[in-house]
């Protein structure tokens, strides 16, 4: 039997309502699966989690996510809009999961449907977990790209004849958003759903995207239908 120590369960926070893309979540996306089903299956066939936990206010999923082996835990409408502080909602998300505060949480969101790597992640994590070298874990890409700001300063790298080639630029990440994860206690002692010292985990560059407007979710769209090309340029 596992101890606290050695669990890990799935959160998903999904709300009703999103404002950049009509009803995202629960929306048809590909093959008559919303986001929201399309993450609670990956989440089920990774057979890692010990629980899966569905924080929505969202009441008529309920039934769905029961007779999915999942567990749905009610959200107040307020911690479902975009005022509250993002650090709030997370707090109380985390506090309303009915677990032991040594046990791990993985914050899933619905919004990275070309990442599933999940097995390999929780594997990572638990990895470093034991040795303490790292009390965490995110999703990252790289990034290699010249990056300036709206001031005109470049950011990574420098204007002139000592310009780099952009594979000799000091290596910058992008979160991705896919997935976080730490012990409970963590996230709530920070509010947040990043540690103190994660292990960045790399994703693949089609992986990463993340479904903010509907331009992202339709090109999201024509990514996953075609997963099998992209996986062999990668």
């Amino acid at each position: 039997m596992k101890t606290n120590s050695e669990k890990i369960v799935a959160v998903i926070p999904v709300k009703l309502k999103s404002d950049r893309v009509p009803s995202k979540n629960f929306r048809e996306f590909i093959e008559g699966k919303s986001l929201f089903q399309l993450l609670v299956e990956k989440l089920l066939l990774t057979q890692k989690f010990d629980k899966i936990y569905v924080s929505s206010n969202a009441e008529e999923i309920k039934s769905e996510v029961e007779e999915l082996g999942c567990i749905f835990v009610p959200r107040k409408e307020k911690y479902c809009n975009n005022e509250i502080p993002w650090s709030d909602v997370i707090y109380e998300v985390v506090k309303s999961i009915p677990e032991d505060d040594d046990v791990s949480i993985a914050w899933c969101h619905t919004t990275s449907p070309l990442f599933d790597n999940y097995d390999l992640a929780i594997k990572k994590y638990f990895e470093v977990l034991h040795k303490n070298t790292y009390d965490g874990l995110i999703s990252v890409t790289p990034i290699s790209e010249f990056i300036v700001s709206e001031n005109r300063q470049p950011i990574n790298y420098s204007w002139g004849p000592w310009h780099k080639y952009s594979q000799h630029l000091d290596k910058l990440y992008a979160i991705t958003g896919a997935l976080f994860i730490a012990k409970k206690r963590e996230m709530l002692l920070n509010r947040y759903v990043i540690s103190k010292n994660p292990l960045y985990f790399e994703v693949l560059q089609y992986e990463a995207i993340d479904i903010d407007t509907t331009y992202d979710f339709e090109l999201a769209k024509i990514l996953f239908k075609n997963l099998k090309t992209l996986r062999k340029y990668v």
